[in-house]
């Protein structure tokens, strides 16, 4: 098995939609066709859809500002470790994984939906780990200090980490 020796734009992002697409296809047709199917009534408060809100938009701007922060700042050879990777190491998965499509599960109030950012997280640990592996042939002890001093997915400003 030979593996790439150098970063690409997206990452590991095509591995990881290869292997959630067929979970995220299936769960969205039995939601469209069977709404009723693993429907969650009792979160059908305005907490709930206020949260749900909240923690979308925050998921959609983190996204934004991630997306752009890397297209305009990657550089091959050079480790993004401030802005949005300053608070976590793989920021424009996180806004989708932990905040857009759980924030979505709230408001549509749909315990299947709920499931996706699982399925794909799995994906993400699943693919994550060959670009670990460039990473760490690239930057060496530079990444590996990163690496313990950022979480991987879910976003932490540092005076929060107590670092």
């Amino acid at each position: 098995m030979t593996m790439k020796s150098e970063m690409t734009l997206f990452g590991c992002g095509p591995k990881m939609a290869m292997l959630s697409m067929p979970y995220i296809l299936l769960s969205t047709a039995i939601m469209i066709i069977y709404p009723e199917f693993l429907s969650f009534k009792s979160f059908d408060t305005p907490a709930i859809n206020i949260l749900g809100a909240i923690w979308g938009i925050t998921g959609l701007v983190f996204w934004v500002y991630s997306a752009i922060y890397f297209v305009n700042n990657f550089k091959p050879g050079v480790l993004l470790t401030s802005g949005p990777f300053g608070l976590c190491r793989n920021p424009i998965y996180s806004a989708i994984i932990v905040f857009i499509l759980p924030a979505t599960g709230l408001i549509l109030h749909s315990g299947l939906m709920l499931t996706i950012p699982v399925v794909l997280y799995i994906g993400f640990k699943l693919t994550i780990h060959g670009e670990t592996i460039i990473l760490r042939r690239i930057f060496g002890e530079v990444y590996d200090r990163y690496e313990k001093s950022v979480n991987e997915i879910f976003p932490m400003p540092s005076k929060l980490r107590g670092r």
